[in-house]
């Protein structure tokens, strides 16, 4: 059953580019916070640490935003946004909200509006320490200017104590000016217009030998329902009307030829024969072939065999058929023990895809569905011709390095031997202008990327589109549009814009989508419009960024809501949707900048098999269209690897068995405890005693390290090293568990810990470092010190001490080893902060 979160929703048919707004109407969207189970506050974006919000706990059993930081920690900061208002410069608007404060101090908070780049607020700006229950507050002011017109609206608290509860926020026109000009979100216009939307089939793959499209009516109609026709009109003159469904509304185009069509449907008043909503689009009626399946074995979710035969120890030319059930790609491979020199596979009469000089003798190719034919010459050794059905495959960003320096350079090269074997299409980055000839010849899509955010309307996504490079540059195949979110009215612009964007040249326009559907009608509307746009070959890029947890356990628990849920409720609404859906993973993992890998003690490469193992082997995901990773750029060079490992693993070979098997891993190592001292000094050995303490500082794991997603607090513990002036200070645990051979990874986080608690940005190189005892040897070339000295942008001054990241390689050559940390280098009376200490083996392949 779809699930609906039900908010109030004005019943409003003006249009909304002439829209006023009435007084005292809210201009925010869920203003009690009211949220679904696991899915977040509905329009509302939480940042900072120390947030949450209850269903029922506000007055009348409301909902209610939490900010709490009863035990008075230094640093807390907290806050929740949302975005797009419509508002106008110069007018006056008033912001109110019911609180409730106990104990609640803080230099700076507020509800406010401000600006684009929130240089200005205006609002709300202090609350009472104590208001003894609930307390209505407001403040009326004039808004000022902001560039392109763009504001946000946020509840924040920055280095407060106490707790505030916050329900019932109110953003209201009070001038003339502004209750004429501003408009009302339009979520709250949108869902309640009657609208059509193509669901069955995709508008150009209507089959002739089944020439039925099915729309569904969603919204409301002022009059019974009853009283509407569903009206359609084929290329300017053929009218068809029938009695318009509470759902599903099936036109027939029995008697169209093939090709394009124009078609508009429209909802039409019968008796006064005004039309309420009208929609065109360009239909597309096509003969798709009978394809004979049996010689087809399906390997996994993501691949299906379609064509396996051994070849003939010959030079001449041997011919073999097979077939795909879908538009989409194919792995093809010559299996043989050596490249014969005069080696050629051809695909039809003229695509050459691997000769005798073509790396691992295989290609990857786009083909329609249908009957193909293939011609392999040459084969004087004989061996095997493998052809295989497969995802797209997905890589972000291409040929763009790592802030790290000491990972090395992921190059053209290093795709080469990488990402290749793996990839179908790159999205983003810099292919080198002197390979993008190669991207070509290898069969392989690039897709540039355009920011799609904080749009003004559907023109202004419209104009961004079509000035993009990937719709005007001859290198590229397309876009990805960046970024979308479920919680946002933007999402309405976009789907109007998707459809208005001009595409001559039917380039592919892929869709960045963050949450899961949860309004029947818009959210239908958008998916419908994005697998629609590039005459059906549109995708929708699910953001599937999934942290580390604690345990297995709740890590499976974790992926089957971010991933099997968010697939199954998306075919909710728009049934057999991942024909055209993209999973994409986060596989980032670089510790300062940003990083997914935010328990030390688990092993992310066995967390992201389990990911990629679930899309490839669960029934939600069965033909599945695309899969891949964002963030490799913000890869280590072993993880980067080891991800292009398991694509290859699942989406080219088609197993189903974890990868991790084959080299020992397991979630949680176990070679190292109370790696991040979330129990003090449990564990740990200290020399002497007094100069090594627990300790604790709001924020510090995701402003200094880079955690990102995590729960509140994750990284926030560490111990503390003063180094004495009469000898250092040293901190010992045994790593058990080791495999004598095998090479492994020490990685550790340092700071200053008075830059920490001072917010002072000063990068320097700590004098702290680990020593490895009997059992390890040490692999110097591998080992590095990162010191993160970034100062600019949004780094610039920003409060967070910079941290050392310290990584040590080694071999194992006993199953144990003593590990000392020392601050022997450190000038007397120096403090230095140490967490995130990880231990796991190293993929050397």
């Amino acid at each position: 059953m779809v699930r609906i979160l039900f908010l109030p929703i004005l019943f409003v048919w003006a249009s909304i580019a002439n829209a006023a707004v009435k007084p005292g109407e809210n201009l925010l969207i869920n203003a009690s916070f009211e949220s679904q189970e696991q899915d977040g506050l509905a329009f509302w974006d939480k940042g900072g640490v120390n947030v949450s919000s209850s269903r029922t706990g506000g007055p009348g059993n409301s909902g209610v935003l939490v900010f709490s930081n009863p035990e008075g920690k230094k640093g807390v900061r907290s806050n929740c946004r949302q975005h797009g208002q419509r508002v106008v410069a110069g007018e006056t608007y008033k912001m109110s909200a019911t609180i409730k404060t106990r104990g609640f101090k803080s230099p700076h908070c507020g509800v406010i509006i401000h600006d684009n780049g929130w240089h200005k607020e205006y609002g709300i700006k202090s609350f009472p320490e104590n208001t003894n229950g609930w307390q209505h507050v407001e403040q009326t002011f004039e808004l000022g200017p902001s560039p392109n017109d763009v504001y946000g609206v946020a509840i924040f608290a920055i280095d407060y104590v106490g707790e505030i509860q916050i329900t019932q926020v109110k953003l209201e026109a009070i001038s003339a000016g502004a209750l004429a000009k501003s408009s009302p979100s339009r979520i709250l216009t949108e869902q309640t217009r009657p609208r059509l939307v193509a669901m069955q089939p995709l508008l150009n793959a209507i089959p002739l030998s089944n020439p039925k499209l099915t729309f569904h009516f969603f919204g409301k109609t002022e009059r019974a329902l009853g009283e509407y026709d569903f009206v359609s009109t084929i290329d300017g003159n053929k009218v068809r009307k029938q009695r318009l469904a509470p759902k599903r509304n099936t036109l027939d185009l029995s008697g169209l030829a093939a090709g394009d069509h124009r078609l508009d449907v429209a909802i039409v008043e019968r008796a006064s024969q005004t039309e309420v909503f009208r929609i065109s689009h360009v239909i597309t009626l096509k003969e798709f072939p009978k394809v004979d399946t049996s010689a087809h074995r399906r390997l996994n979710n993501l691949v299906v065999e379609v064509l396996g035969k051994p070849l003939k120890a010959t030079a001449a030319p041997q011919r073999f058929e097979f077939s795909t059930v879908r538009d989409g790609w194919v792995f093809i491979k010559v299996d043989a023990a050596k490249a014969d020199p005069g080696l050629n596979v051809r695909v039809g009469t003229n695509d050459t895809v691997v000769t005798a000089t073509t790396p691992r003798l295989e290609a990857f190719r786009e083909l329609p569905r249908g009957n193909h034919s293939l011609t392999v010459s040459g084969a004087a050794s004989g061996g095997k011709i493998v052809v295989r059905s497969i995802a797209e495959v997905f890589n972000y960003p291409a040929c763009a390095n790592s802030k790290v320096p000491q990972n090395g350079e992921y190059d053209w090269d290093f795709h080469r031997r990488h990402v290749f074997p793996a990839v179908t299409t790159l999205n983003g980055g810099s292919v080198p202008e002197g390979n993008r000839a190669d991207v070509r010849r290898m069969g392989l899509k690039w897709l540039a990327n355009v920011g799609t955010t904080h749009p003004k309307d559907a023109a202004d996504l419209v104009a961004r589109m079509s000035q993009s490079p990937g719709m005007t540059a001859s290198y590229y195949d397309g876009f990805t549009a960046d970024e979308q979110f479920f919680s946002s009215p933007a999402l309405v612009d976009y789907t109007e814009a998707v459809r208005l964007l001009k595409n001559p040249e039917n380039r592919l326009v892929y869709t960045w989508i963050v949450g899961k559907p949860a309004l029947p009608g818009i959210h239908t509307d958008f998916i419908s419009a994005s697998l629609n746009a590039s005459k059906g070959r549109g995708r929708l890029l699910f953001e599937i960024y999934c942290h580390s947890r604690p345990n297995e356990q709740d890590a499976t628990d974790y992926l089957n809501d971010r991933l099997i849920d968010t697939m199954k409720r998306l075919e909710e609404y728009y049934p057999n949707a991942g024909a055209g859906t993209g999973m994409i993973l986060g596989n980032f993992n670089q510790i300062p900048i940003i990083s997914l890998d935010v328990n030390p003690e688990v092993d992310y490469k066995y967390y992201l098999d389990m990911q990629l193992h679930l899309v490839a082997t669960h029934p939600a995901f069965k033909d599945l269209a695309t899969t891949g990773y964002w963030g490799s750029y913000y890869d280590d060079e072993e993880l980067y690897r080891w991800s292009m490992r398991l694509l290859r693993h699942y989406c080219v070979e088609g197993n189903k068995e974890m990868l991790s098997k084959r080299y020992g891993y397991r979630y949680s190592p176990g070679h190292l405890s109370n790696c991040d001292f979330t129990d003090g000094l449990k564990g740990w050995t200290a020399e002497p005693a007094a100069a090594i303490r627990a300790g604790s500082f709001t924020g510090y794991g995701k402003g200094s390290q880079g955690r990102w997603g995590a729960k509140a607090g994750t990284g926030d513990t560490f111990c503390v090293f003063k180094r004495g002036a009469e000898r250092p200070s040293t901190l010992t645990q045994t790593a058990t568990g080791l495999t004598p051979g095998k090479v492994y990874t020490l990685q550790f986080v340092t700071a200053d810990y008075k830059d920490m608690v001072a917010r002072k940005v000063a990068p320097k190189q700590h004098r702290l470092g680990a020593v490895l005892g009997a059992g390890a040897e040490l692999i110097p070339e591998k080992s590095y010190v990162f010191v993160d000295r970034r100062n600019t942008g949004k780094k610039a001054n920003d409060g967070w001490a910079r941290i050392n990241l310290h990584h040590l390689r080694f071999r194992a050559t006993a199953p144990s080893v003593k590990i000392t940390f020392t601050d022997a280098e450190a000038e007397p009376g120096t403090e230095t902060a140490l967490n995130y200490i990880m231990l796991k083996p190293y993929f050397e392949d």
